[in-house]
């Protein structure tokens, strides 16, 4: 069985914003940020490095397609 969430992001009372860690790999804040969990583990994340450039890493279960498709609709659910 494949359940999968998001990774719920945690306060951060300095800034005062919610905060997801992506190991440096993610630079700027977007609503599009987003982290994927699989028993526990991380195994897919995509954000915002640059104007319109963004990041997508991602490990078993997803396929390279399966990761660019969640990515993609994640972008253009947005855009509405």
């Amino acid at each position: 069985e494949f359940v999968m969430h998001n990774k719920a992001p945690m306060w951060n009372e300095n800034s005062q914003v919610y905060q997801l860690d992506f190991g440096g790999r993610v630079t700027q804040e977007s609503a599009k940020n987003f982290q994927i969990e699989f028993r526990g583990k991380q195994v897919m994340q995509f954000g915002r490095i640059d104007g319109n450039a963004y990041t997508l890493d991602f490990q078993y279960p997803f396929s390279a397609l399966q990761a660019f498709a969640v990515a993609l609709a994640n972008v253009t659910q947005r855009l509405k």
